[in-house]
């Protein structure tokens, strides 16, 4: 369950994996723009949508919960300027990955629309703003498009960790390896 000097836990592995998993479904439903998803066409989609992009943010504070308790595995030994990069990308991931969630219930909210869930509505809790609520959402759209490419430098480096490097960087996070 928790982390070893050499290898994550089960449970951080297993909140990492499906952090990456809702984030590319999320991304995957959603049309790219802040209105295709609220046409009465794209409901079901929307509802969806949301649910995992509340889930995202749910998943991620358990995550920086768990770290609290939960060590991580030694430091492996590299150059002082990849171990920045990777925490300033590790950085990047957890902040946009609070503020994707963030900005589209603001955004959501000052548009007037309710966040939507499978079974239920939650309204608007502040006042609408419609220009602000439109620039929140434009902001919500390249955060969503941004994290696709910090998670894609994430991936190349950890896979530049396995099969150039040969140490065991990726395999830390890795079930089963």
């Amino acid at each position: 369950m928790r982390s070893t000097s050499s290898r994550y836990g089960a449970v951080a592995q297993a909140l990492h994996w499906l952090i990456v998993v809702l984030v590319l479904v999320a991304y995957a439903i959603s049309r790219g723009d802040s209105y295709s998803l609220y046409s009465a066409a794209a409901d079901g989609l929307r509802r969806v949508h949301e649910t995992l992009g509340v889930l995202v943010f749910i998943v991620v504070v358990l995550r920086l919960l768990w770290r609290l308790f939960d060590s991580t595995p030694a430091k492996r030994p590299m150059p002082r300027w990849m171990d920045a990069a990777a925490k300033l990308v590790q950085f990047a991931l957890y902040v946009l990955l609070i503020a994707i969630p963030t900005t589209a219930v603001l955004g959501t909210w000052l548009e007037g629309i309710p966040i939507t869930f499978p079974g239920f509505d939650i309204a608007p809790q502040i006042t609408k703003a419609h220009g602000l609520g439109q620039l929140i959402m434009k902001t919500h759209i390249t955060l969503g498009n941004a994290i696709l490419w910090v998670a894609g430098v994430h991936a190349a480096a950890a896979l530049f960790h396995h099969f150039y490097l040969r140490d065991e960087v990726f395999k830390s996070m890795v079930p089963g390896a």
